[in-house]
């Protein structure tokens, strides 16, 4: 873990994985960029409203025998709605866990193959992304609305970007973000909230969580 002083405020803020390099601080809503010595002050961000869920950052889970921790949090709103995106990481491994009506779907950066460097595909397209079947199953355009913690990429309030939601027969999911001319791709599967064995969730009104779930386990800190 890295800590710096924030510009804004002098508070502390800490990058707890290597994979990130943008982060909000946590006293003053002040947005940095990580460099190669220090942090730079690029903006502010609004307060991010209070959902109903028991994640949080700082919250660990397991999945396949490997521990990972929410880092941060991206909100993102579209034409007919929301939903959050947490970004995840391991010493070794960064992703997505992706928030949304009550369904949990987490994804790991992966190259683009041909199929999606060209011009993006239309709803219904059938692509072959490591050798499964994916159709294209939604396209939106969305708007950031806020983020808290750290990220792997600048995620300013007002970002806008396209969005590919991809499913294949087997219950695979993908999703491709194109920003700007950045675009990236990421590949996993739906997940059920039980099976990742959360620590360290906050407690919500209306949920009932064993002991395990609220007291962290620093062994599966992401370093």
């Amino acid at each position: 873990m890295t800590s710096y002083a924030c510009p804004s405020c002098g508070a502390p803020i800490a990058f707890r994985s290597s994979f990130s390099v943008y982060a909000v601080c946590s006293y003053c809503g002040s947005t940095v960029l990580r460099t190669d010595r220090d942090v730079s002050l690029i903006g502010k961000m609004a307060d991010l409203p209070d959902e109903i869920s028991p994640l949080q950052v700082g919250a660990e889970f397991t999945f396949r025998g490997q521990g990972f921790m929410l880092l941060g949090r991206v909100r993102v709103g579209w034409a007919d709605g929301a939903w959050t995106e947490w970004f995840v990481a391991s010493a070794r491994r960064k992703g997505w866990l992706a928030e949304a009506q009550g369904f949990l779907a987490l994804a790991f950066e992966e190259e683009l193959p041909k199929g999606l460097a060209g011009p993006l595909p239309p709803l219904g397209e059938l692509l072959e992304i490591g050798k499964q079947p994916f159709r294209v199953s939604d396209i939106k355009q969305a708007t950031c609305l806020g983020s808290e913690g750290e990220l792997p990429f600048p995620a300013p309030r007002g970002r806008t970007a396209t969005y590919l939601d991809m499913v294949s027969p087997t219950g695979g999911f993908a999703g491709l973000e194109e920003a700007g001319e950045e675009r990236r791709l990421y590949v996993g599967e739906y997940v059920d909230f039980d099976a990742l064995a959360f620590r360290g969730l906050r407690e919500v009104e209306g949920w009932t969580l064993p002991r395990s779930t609220r007291d962290g386990d620093p062994s599966l800190s992401a370093r």
